[in-house]
C-alpha cells in the first residue's frame, strides 16, 4: 500500500475519531438527568452506530483492510477532541441548548392566542367532515335500495 494511502487512511480515521468524540459529547449532554434505561438505551444507540459508521469509513477506505495505524490515529482523534475542544463544545452545546429552549417558551408565548381560534376552526372542520361522510353513507344506501328488478349481481364464479 502506497504512503499517500496510508496518510488519507490515517487523516480520515482522525477525522472520524475526533467526530466521534463530538458526537458522545452531545449524546453526554442529551443524555443528563435522564431515566438511566435510556441513558443505557442510547449509549447502546450510539455504540452500534459508531460501530457501523468506522465499518463503512475502513470499507469505503481500504476495502475493511484492518491495520493497527487505522484504530491508532480514531484513538488519537478521540483523544485530541476530548483533551482540547470538549470543554469548549460542551460550553456551546448548553448554550444552545438554553437559548433554544428561550426561544420556544417565547414562540409558546407568541402562538398561544392563536389557538383558540385553531381549535374551533379544527372542530368545526371535524364536524362538516362527519356530516359530509354521513351524507355520501345514506346515499349509498339508498342507492342499494332503488335497484331495479333483475339487476342483480350474480354471484361470483
Amino acid at each position: 500500500m502506497a504512503l499517500a494511502a496510508q496518510a488519507l487512511i490515517f487523516l480520515e480515521m482522525l477525522g472520524l475519531g475526533f467526530a466521534l468524540g463530538l458526537w458522545g459529547d452531545m449524546l453526554r449532554l442529551v443524555s443528563r438527568r435522564r431515566a438511566k434505561i435510556l441513558v443505557a438505551a442510547l449509549d447502546i444507540l450510539f455504540w452500534a452506530a459508531a460501530l457501523c459508521l468506522v465499518f463503512i469509513v475502513l470499507f469505503n477506505l481500504n476495502f475493511l483492510e484492518i491495520r493497527l495505524y487505522a484504530f491508532a490515529s480514531l484513538a488519537l482523534g478521540v483523544f485530541v477532541y476530548f483533551r482540547y475542544f470538549s470543554p469548549l463544545a460542551l460550553r456551546f452545546f448548553a448554550w444552545v441548548y438554553r437559548v433554544s429552549l428561550k426561544a420556544a417558551a417565547v414562540l409558546a408565548r407568541v402562538l398561544a392566542p392563536l389557538l383558540l381560534p385553531l381549535r374551533f376552526a379544527a372542530i368545526i372542520l371535524d364536524r362538516v367532515s362527519l356530516f359530509l361522510i354521513f351524507l355520501i353513507a345514506a346515499a349509498l344506501e339508498k342507492c342499494r335500495e332503488i335497484k331495479a328488478p333483475g339487476q342483480e349481481i350474480p354471484p361470483a364464479a
